[in-house]
């Protein structure tokens, strides 16, 4: 009988950080579900993985450009991190993505630089209007690298990017983008509601004790 009061305020712990985990859970983006049109490349759908995206454009890294005009080995072709789709961004500037509804924290992305190598990349995080986070990585043309941002509590991401030698033909600076993690951010009714459920059964743990 003591063991089981012994264990049961754990499984109340281990169901509230259940709860809090399940409503927090990270997301990685590979793009590689979005259909193309003709199977070359198209805009990334609205509202795709609930955020929105301004300018940017999905391919298929391994097959971008089909046009005999331009070399196969680029930017597309080597930033490919989960084959085969990948999105790039840079023919606007800055190119975005925003969350309408919830904000999100941002935490990596591989880049490459689609023609430049040594390519600047620019990535400001907003809440609002307030700027929070801005940070500029040099991306290579040749291999998609891994960039931490760690961007919390945001609702806009904005992409802007410069400079770098030509590479491949070129040059241009687009940037190339795969395998975006991000989260959203619980709501805090949704936090609330898990840790009042979780006293809730202890003060019942502490009134069976009792009887």
């Amino acid at each position: 009988m003591n063991k089981k009061l012994f264990l049961l305020p754990f499984s109340v712990l281990a169901l509230f950080f259940f709860s809090v985990d399940s409503i927090h859970s990270q997301t990685v983006i590979t793009f590689d579900e979005i259909p193309l049109n003709n199977g070359k490349s198209s805009f990334i759908p609205t509202n795709y993985q609930g955020l929105v995206w301004s300018d940017f454009v999905v391919t298929n890294g391994i097959l971008h450009p089909t046009s005999s005009f331009f070399p196969i080995t680029n930017g597309y072709y080597y930033g490919v991190v989960s084959a085969s789709n990948v999105a790039f961004g840079g023919f606007t500037s800055p190119t975005e993505i925003d969350s309408p509804g919830t904000n999100f924290n941002f935490l990596s992305a591989f880049l490459t630089g689609a023609w430049n190598s040594n390519l600047n990349i620019e990535v400001q995080g907003f809440n609002g209007i307030n700027l929070l986070y801005d940070t500029t990585v040099v991306a290579s043309a040749t291999a998609p690298t891994l960039f931490t941002f760690d961007y919390l509590d945001v609702n806009r991401l904005s992409f802007t990017s410069s400079g770098g030698q030509a590479a491949f033909g070129g040059p241009a600076e687009q940037f190339v983008i795969d395998n975006l993690t991000f989260e959203f951010v619980p709501e805090p009714s949704s936090l609330l509601l898990a840790t009042a459920g979780a006293l809730l059964l202890c003060s019942l743990l502490k009134r069976k004790r009792v009887v």
